[in-house]
């Protein structure tokens, strides 16, 4: 397995005629879950749409969740994207079969230059889609493919050439790609995530107190935070152990868990089983993120598995250290003791140790958070972000 990818690397493909004089080019995008959700690769999904300029872009987002209305997407920044819903249960099933006749329909109808999934189900649709209507077909892998059973692994090995394009937010993706599915090198590329530098920015002592006395926290504790779904692969189980040692010998230590999901109710058993009702926030899920970042001292993530976090770069972009497991795309956000710590994943005394080391330490507090910060405006802007997809599309039909 090849240790690093070559960036960037793009499919050839046949190109699609050259575009004409102000013809926009009409994307469809592919997703299992609801464009509004809290999660990460919706938050992506938003910011990409967010920056493709409406005046060189017409675009579709087909939901496969079935949950929400069509129509306008009713989020402000993506008023200019159609959307619309599909009602798939298992993808084999009744209702699979007759989403993919409307999805063909829809294909057919719109005549779009292009089709971009994300998620497994979307990757299924996407490259059973018929070939003829000159469609460039993308697939976006979000994650370092937890989801996948060994025979979902295997069946992908057979449908990858179907994709003009495999695009990943982290090279450890990639490289998972080439070991698990025999994906080709010369079938995939990345495009890191993009952050909005300027809604997620390094806050002002005003800025902080005021978070602070928001959360009802103490001015001089120090405060841990965690921004993720409350499920498995997150590995709050690890996390809320390590804080127990970290409180016991800090009492005054605070951890604030932003995010809502199925363990919520065991997680919540787990925090009064320890002790900790006074010193852990279940927050759940908020839009606001940005007002709640200024008032941590260290963000966390420790997750089992990762692709590339968009709750890191916006705690990076806050000036925030990072505590993060080192699996997937942790590796290739957190410098490990330049802008945080990285720890084995599932060992909440190493997670606990970095928690304290931290915490005793304000002044590499700010430098770790300052060099994050740099490394944000350097390489991980949402423009650049959405530029590079641009130029990926219009690559790949030959409208350069």
């Amino acid at each position: 397995m090849p240790q690093s990818l070559p960036s960037p690397i793009v499919a050839e493909v046949e190109a699609t005629p050259a575009a004409a004089v102000g013809e926009r080019l009409r994307l469809l995008l592919l997703t299992d879950t609801s464009i509004v959700a809290a999660g990460g690769s919706e938050r992506f999904l938003r910011n990409l749409l967010s920056r493709l300029p409406p005046e060189r872009y017409a675009i579709t987002v087909v939901q496969l969740n079935g949950t929400s209305q069509a129509g306008a997407i009713a989020h402000p920044l993506v008023s200019h994207v159609l959307l619309r819903t599909l009602g798939v249960g298992a993808v084999y099933g009744l209702r699979g079969w007759q989403a993919q006749r409307k999805l063909w329909q829809l294909v057919r109808r719109e005549r779009f230059h292009l089709v971009q999934s994300q998620h497994e189900k979307s990757d299924l649709f996407n490259a059973l889609l018929p070939r003829r209507y000159g469609m460039v077909h993308i697939s976006n892998r979000r994650d370092m493919g937890f989801n996948k059973s060994s025979r979902l692994r295997l069946l992908f090995r057979f449908i990858n050439h179907r994709f003009d394009c495999v695009v990943a937010p982290a090279r450890p993706i990639l490289n998972g790609l080439v070991r698990d599915e025999r994906l080709g090198i010369g079938r995939m590329t990345w495009i890191p995530n993009g952050v909005d530098a300027d809604r997620f920015a390094p806050p002002s002592s005003a800025t902080r107190s005021a978070a602070r006395a928001a959360l009802g926290l103490d001015a001089t504790a120090p405060v841990f935070g965690c921004v993720a779904s409350l499920t498995p692969v997150k590995r709050h189980v690890d996390l809320i152990d390590a804080f127990a040692s970290v409180h016991a010998k800090l009492p005054a230590a605070r951890l604030l868990l932003i995010g809502d999901g199925p363990l919520r109710a065991t997680i919540s058993e787990q925090i009064a089983s320890l002790g900790l009702q006074d010193a852990v926030d279940l927050l759940g899920d908020r839009s606001n993120i940005e007002t709640l970042l200024p008032a941590l001292d260290v963000a966390l993530l420790t997750s089992s598995t990762e692709g590339m976090s968009n709750a890191i770069l916006e705690a990076m972009a806050c000036g925030l250290p990072v505590i993060a497991t080192s699996v997937g795309g942790n590796l290739q956000l957190v410098e490990h003791q330049a802008s945080g710590l990285l720890v084995p994943p599932a060992n909440p005394a190493a997670l606990a140790g970095a928690m304290l080391a931290l915490a005793d330490m304000p002044a590499l507090r700010r430098t770790m958070g300052a060099a994050g910060r740099a490394r944000i405006e350097r390489e991980f802007s949402l423009d650049a972000m959405a530029q590079s997809y641009d130029r990926l599309y219009r690559r790949l039909l030959g409208w350069q």
